[in-house]
């Protein structure tokens, strides 16, 4: 298996909120101790995830392999759900042990006020830097303003999964590696019908991914006006291939409809079976694999524009980070340490996670032992990784701009230019509002 390389563009530091997230009686960021090391007394160690894990998702990516490879320490996962938001949690004063997010949703962790520099914690644990992929690292230092907030854990790129049994049911060739944007609308306008009074649609993306990851590399907030980019060209072309091109049947958009104004999602694949293909990151096959086991998939690589001949997604690390509020920073040290292990990354990858490691053994062993083995998996590495756009603070709060007319654009209900316009005044307001704060 080729090595995959990844190219980041600069992004631009993400200023960390004056916030402070240490509740009463929590240690500050300078506090460590030694007290309990591996084998040792008993140490309570709780997770949170920035990305919404489920309690199985959780398990399945860390909490089984940390439970066997730690006894000695309580691994404790604190579901996400609406009483159980990360701002809640630090203002009831629960400490959190570990927050881990991908690259998009990393400023949360950093305004609420967890960030804690392991640069020297790192340092005393003989954590090896250089074994990373060093685009990796040099991320995790922008995005910690030069200091070190988190570690890779894994990594995640985009990849299109299709239902053979749909294809074969309806006698359409299945997709290929290699496909561009026109190509898969025009396969999904053959997929997209009504069969035995069930709705089938054709092609469906993943809605906040596609815009995190866009393979033109454009950034929400330009970096040097901070200003909202959306009101361009390029933006407009991905609007396009993303959301209106795929929606242009009706069938398309009476799904929307049933789904009470919502795009059809991982759902409409997984459960209903009623979506052909679904523009994904790459690790749905290993975080929801009972549900994937439930239907005869397969995957190929993203589709990809004319005007980008085989650019594929930005890629998507996921941090793990120790908090400002763990008291045992040396116990967590540990556990973080054997998380960016070949042993634990090997495992991960023989799962079919991508690596974090440059280790060509590591990244040979990549769904050797998969449940889903026997898939495509070299589509994986298909395409070049687009450039990593600029990050600012302001993104989360921009986001909900840029993904607001989404559902109308599908519909009909406003053209894709007054979208952008509108996209664009309401995310320029937001940024005004967070310089306010």
């Amino acid at each position: 298996m080729k090595r995959y390389r990844i190219v980041f563009m600069s992004i631009c530091v993400l200023a960390a909120a004056g916030l402070s997230a240490c509740s009463k009686g929590q240690p500050s960021a300078s506090q460590t101790n030694d007290a309990s090391p591996p084998g040792g007394e008993r140490t309570e160690l709780f997770f949170y995830s920035g990305g919404g894990d489920t309690t199985e998702a959780f398990d399945a990516r860390f909490g089984d392999a940390l439970r066997k490879k730690f006894p000695n320490y309580d691994i404790t996962y604190i579901p996400v759900d609406t009483n159980n938001r990360l701002q809640q949690l630090v203002t009831a004063g629960k400490r959190i042990d570990f927050y881990y997010g991908s690259i998009g949703v990393f400023p949360e962790f950093t305004q609420i006020g967890l960030q804690f520099d392991m640069t020297d914690l790192a340092k005393k644990h003989n954590v090896d830097l250089s074994s990373f992929e060093p685009t990796l690292i040099d991320a995790a230092k922008m995005i910690s303003d030069g200091k070190l907030y988190g570690l890779p854990v894994f990594n995640n790129i985009m990849v299109t999964y299709y239902n053979k049994t749909l294809f074969q049911k309806f006698g359409i060739p299945s997709p290929k590696d290699g496909m561009t944007w026109d190509e898969m609308h025009d396969l999904a306008r053959k997929m997209t019908r009504n069969d035995g009074g069930k709705q089938y649609i054709g092609l469906v993306v993943s809605p906040t991914h596609v815009l995190r990851l866009n393979q033109f590399s454009q950034p929400y907030v330009d970096p040097k006006t901070e200003q909202a980019t959306i009101n361009s060209d390029m933006w407009k072309r991905m609007y396009e291939a993303y959301y209106t091109i795929p929606a242009q049947d009706q069938g398309y958009k009476d799904r929307i409809v049933a789904l009470n104004n919502k795009l059809p999602y991982k759902d409409d694949f997984l459960k209903d079976q009623n979506l052909a293909m679904f523009v994904y990151l790459s690790d749905l096959q290993s975080i929801l694999s009972k549900e994937m086991a439930a239907l005869d998939w397969d995957i190929v690589s993203m589709p990809t524009f004319k005007e980008l001949p085989g650019m594929g997604s930005q890629a998507y690390p996921t941090f793990m980070s120790i908090t400002n509020q763990t008291v045992n920073k040396d116990a967590a040290m540990e556990v973080l340490k054997y998380l960016v292990s070949e042993e634990y990354q090997t495992l991960a990858a023989k799962k079919a996670a991508l690596p974090v490691l440059k280790s060509k053994t590591v990244q040979d062993a990549l769904g050797q032992s998969a449940e889903f083995k026997d898939k495509n998996l070299k589509a994986i590495f298909f395409n070049q990784l687009a450039p990593i756009s600029p990050k600012s603070k302001y993104d989360g709060a921009v986001e909900k701009a840029y993904t607001k007319p989404q559902v109308d654009l599908s519909l009909g209900k406003i053209d894709l230019n007054t979208a952008l316009r509108t996209a664009e005044e309401e995310a320029n307001k937001a940024i005004e509002q967070e310089k306010r704060k």
